[in-house]
């Protein structure tokens, strides 16, 4: 058979009627008559040979070739939408939704950033920023909940759907009146001093573990937080120290809020790494999106 002979029409209602478990609700929801909605199943079985749904008391099913089918006809509906939507965006500014996923260490200032950008050059583009940790935005990602991602590593990443795009040095974070080495402060000196941390299974909180068994010294591990405005604020309020990114409380530095300096002997260094969704094809929005943030990722000055 070939491809050019593949009904798309038909493709669509055959998914529809898998995924509603009735021929009579997939025509409804496809805005068809249901003598149509069963032609096109039989045209759809007839091009393939053999029957695609299982008539039960309660609704209809796939069978043995339905469920092989079913997967791969989703996937050509997907990308048929993705072909038809490229084409409409050539020789116009792209339209949609793109929706990202950025780690809250790094929200400031590139959603900002990234808005600004959108609303110059990409203005009938709408941006949707869902805040999360790299575990979840990893999900999101597998589960096509966001098209792109902005999470982070602590070992380099191996797989060819991310991106590096920079590399951040950690820092030993503390309020402004405690005392302790401006240039750098070498890992064995934060035994004793009382940390905040985010809990396992957290890269971050698993580096510094590795860590401390390498190096035999014992952390005092006052609180476990995996919420950011949580660690500032107990930093500020009660002393405590945490392992961070500088470009997680660059503000609260500006500010005077916060006092920094770098951990050495081992040095500890987080990737910023940008990936995209498996789950379907990138639309041209999406793809303006990745474009803009390495663009502002490039521009902000953060050591390396």
């Amino acid at each position: 058979m070939r491809m050019s002979s593949l009904n798309l029409r038909a493709v669509e209602v055959f998914v529809c009627v898998c995924e509603l478990g009735s021929l009579t609700r997939a025509a409804m929801a496809l805005g068809l008559t249901q003598p149509s909605a069963s032609r096109a199943i039989s045209g759809l079985e007839e091009h393939l040979g053999g029957s695609l749904l299982l008539r039960t008391g309660r609704g209809v099913t796939p069978t043995e070739l339905g469920q092989a089918a079913l997967p791969r006809m989703q996937s050509l509906l997907t990308e048929a939408e993705a072909l038809s939507t490229d084409l409409r965006d050539l020789g116009r500014s792209p339209t949609g939704m793109v929706t990202v996923g950025i780690l809250p260490s790094l929200t400031q200032p590139l959603a900002g950033l990234l808005f600004d950008h959108l609303r110059r050059h990409f203005p009938r583009l709408q941006l949707r920023i869902l805040e999360g940790f790299s575990p979840q935005i990893e999900e999101w990602l597998a589960a096509g909940r966001v098209d792109v991602g902005l999470l982070s590593h602590y070992r380099r990443s191996r797989s060819s759907q991310e991106e590096e795009l920079l590399t951040e040095r950690l820092m030993l974070v503390g309020p402004p009146d405690k005392r302790f080495p401006r240039e750098a402060i070498p890992f064995h000196a934060l035994a004793g001093l009382p940390l905040v941390l985010p809990a396992r299974p957290n890269g971050l909180r698993v580096l510094v573990d590795e860590t401390t068994a390498r190096q035999g010294v014992s952390l005092d591990i006052v609180m476990e937080a995996d919420c950011l405005g949580a660690q500032k604020d107990v930093i500020r309020h009660f002393g405590c120290f945490a392992i961070l990114s500088p470009q997680a409380v660059q503000e609260a530095l500006n500010l005077g809020q916060l006092r920094c300096t770098t951990i050495i002997e081992p040095e500890l260094t987080r990737r910023a790494v940008l990936a995209s969704t498996t789950h379907r094809p990138l639309s041209r929005g999406a793809r303006e999106v990745m474009r803009a943030i390495r663009e502002i990722t490039d521009s902000l000055s953060i050591e390396a």
